[in-house]
């Protein structure tokens, strides 16, 4: 849980510090919901009062100029005037330094439309030219330093007698995001303490005749028009614009340019040659060059939803936010503290509460259900949710949480390998990580051959002996009676104070451990003599055991309470080779019938004859058996 919490906090540390390592690749996720939204036919609607008359390369072919005198452009933009239009955006720069013909013609057109928008650029440079009385600054309301993005002075603006004379003035500047995409647009500025609009925010006040005075300048993340005219009709509303922080708008496209998406979009020559002339009542219109030409000295911009899109249209959509009330609304960077913490709160108890591989399906759908709640909330509420702020943390707050999960395990795996190795051969253990089934509950009904051996007279040894000798004697005879039986594959089921209870379990369908398990109780024997001679070099008690062997049927497996594992075996053969065993005289292998049958061929038996033993009802063939070299030298 702390480690967890740990590395929660440096993900959003290091991300609050290095904010930009992942700001392009954050910027394609958005383009990836505006795409996205776009197929699924999601996109919001462009508003039906824009319309757009496009000098384009018909227009320039048609007309054989290429570039068009401003005489050209006053008669366009007095056949606009004469479709009635609410205002006229007019995104062309008639500046004073170029050709001064035709300047009285577009002035002249200006005044008899009454409602023409032109461009300027501001400059935020320290040294930026002071803004020209032309450009009529003082008219503007006022605004306190700091509130809004700040601007020095101006760069470029059209000449006097048009910005006199046009019905307001807007700047048209455009700052792409890093990757170079137009992601956003400024609404407004300060520029010596008074309210500078952006273009398509005059052009709407022309257009819905609003007072500039109403807009109320919260801060760089909220701008609130007071008394808008609502989508539609002239009823007055407040409309609270939402901001990204540094006092732009994010676009909220309707789409890639086509006139599916924008059909109130005009050839300017058909405008210009049409006998009749177009209705644009209760429009705002863009004018501007869309044409190939007009490419070239940038005015078009990559967008997410077009990588060639005309600025008029940027310019257009974004008016359109303001017509219809729908914009994207970036979300405060405490939804992703906060976002973040709820669900790696959800992760962590998916760590701790369910298995691995629920936990892992757990993180996926979390994962999968965040994704999923950016692009709904994107098409259908324009809230834009971050996505790698959340999702990288949850990721590495998974991969951590997995990590230590499979340190959890392999410790435990450890540490259970490690007890089994105590009781179980290698050959067991390595079926056993094979397939882990082996241990399942319940068991199996097998043949196998049972083992229970015993120290002679330990009884008496251990009340005379000090208990570290008692201890010494028996660690080395279980070390070294354990090797013995790992080596013939044997399963050590228990140690009963100084007795040890195994089992040898056969190859399929061959039976092999009745031999197994015999050649295992005289290697036995053979190590007791020759601990029995170093006791005796020390003039300690002899040392010798007894070995009771039996063959037959029982449960073999993962034996008791889910709680506690016990790889065991149970049947009266346990209690048969226990009998056996102490039966037999000192330094003997006694064997039952069973197992005598499947190794009188390779050792010497010796009957011993029925014998009753206490717990079965009647007698029981033994016999004792020894290596056939040991029964010569005897």
């Amino acid at each position: 849980m702390i480690g967890n919490a740990i590395a929660l906090a440096i993900m959003l540390g290091l991300q609050a510090l290095f904010p930009v390592v992942l700001e392009d690749f954050e910027l394609q996720l958005v383009d990836s919901r505006f795409e996205a939204r776009q197929a699924l036919g999601l996109a919001p609607v462009f508003s039906d009062r824009i319309a757009h008359v496009n000098i384009d390369n018909y227009s320039k072919t048609e007309s054989g100029e290429p570039i068009w005198e401003k005489q050209t452009y006053a008669g366009l933009i007095g056949k606009i005037a004469s479709a009635q239009p609410e205002a006229i955006a007019c995104d062309i720069m008639f500046v004073d330094w170029a050709e001064q013909s035709g300047n009285e013609d577009l002035v002249q057109t200006a005044v008899s439309a009454g409602n023409v928008v032109s461009p300027f650029l501001v400059d935020t440079a320290p040294d930026a030219a002071r803004a020209p009385a032309a450009l009529a600054l003082d008219a503007n309301p006022r605004l306190d330093p700091g509130v809004a993005p700040a601007a020095s002075g101006v760069l470029v603006t059209p000449f006097d007698a048009l910005m006199e004379q046009s019905a307001g003035l807007g700047f048209v500047n455009l700052e792409p995001d890093p990757d170079g995409v137009i992601r956003r647009v400024p609404l407004l500025m300060e520029l010596k303490g008074t309210l500078v609009p952006s273009f398509f925010l005059q052009a709407v006040a022309i257009q819905l005749d609003y007072d500039l005075d109403e807009v109320e300048v919260v801060d760089q993340s909220q701008v609130v028009l007071r008394n808008f005219p609502a989508s539609g009709e002239r009823a007055q509303g407040d409309l609270s614009l939402p901001l990204d922080g540094h006092g732009n708008l994010m676009v909220n496209y309707a789409g890639p340019l086509s006139l599916a998406v924008y059909p109130q979009s005009h050839s300017a020559w058909n405008l210009l040659t049409a006998g009749a002339a177009a209705d644009f009542s209760g429009k705002l219109v863009f004018l501007a060059d869309t044409s190939t030409q007009a490419g070239q000295y940038g005015d078009v911009s990559p967008t997410p939803v077009d990588s060639i899109f005309p600025r008029a249209y940027i310019w257009s959509n974004a008016a359109s936010m303001l017509l219809t009330d729908d914009f994207i609304t970036p979300v405060p960077y405490g939804f992703t503290i906060v976002v973040t913490l709820l669900l790696s709160a959800l992760l962590v108890l998916a760590a701790w509460r369910l298995a691995t591989l629920w936990f892992s399906a757990a993180a996926l759908g979390i994962l999968v259900m965040y994704a999923g709640l950016v692009f709904g909330a994107f098409a259908a509420g324009g809230y834009l949710l971050p996505v790698l702020p959340v999702l990288i943390p949850l990721v590495v707050l998974y991969l951590f949480s997995s990590v230590y999960r499979y340190a959890q395990l392999e410790h435990y795996e450890g540490v259970l390998e490690g007890s089994l190795q105590s009781y179980l051969s290698p050959r067991l253990m390595a079926q056993i990580r094979t397939d882990p089934d082996i241990l399942k509950l319940g068991g199996a009904r097998k043949r196998i051959t049972v083992l229970f051996s015993d120290i002679a007279e330990f009884t008496a040894f251990s009340d005379q002996a000090d208990p570290q000798e008692v201890q010494d004697v028996l660690e080395t005879y279980f070390a070294d009676t354990a090797s013995v039986i790992f080596s013939h594959d044997g399963v050590i089921d228990k140690y009963m104070g100084d007795g040890i209870l195994a089992f040898f379990e056969n190859d399929g369908d061959n039976i092999t451990s009745a031999m197994r398990a015999v050649d295992c109780a005289l290697q036995m024997q053979a190590r007791a003599r020759e601990l029995d001679q170093f006791y005796r070099s020390q003039n300690r008690f002899p040392f010798v055991i007894r070995v009771g062997l039996t063959t037959g049927y029982a449960k073999v497996g993962n034996i008791g309470p889910a709680e506690k594992i016990d790889y065991t075996v149970i049947g009266s053969v346990v209690n048969l080779a226990s009998r056996l065993q102490g039966i037999g005289e000192p330094g003997s292998v006694i064997i039952d019938k069973d197992t005598c049958f499947f190794v009188q061929d390779d050792h010497t038996v010796t009957a011993l004859g029925p014998q009753n033993l206490k717990g079965f009802s009647k007698p029981v063939e033994v016999f004792s058996v020894t290596a056939r070299e040991q029964a010569a030298a005897g």
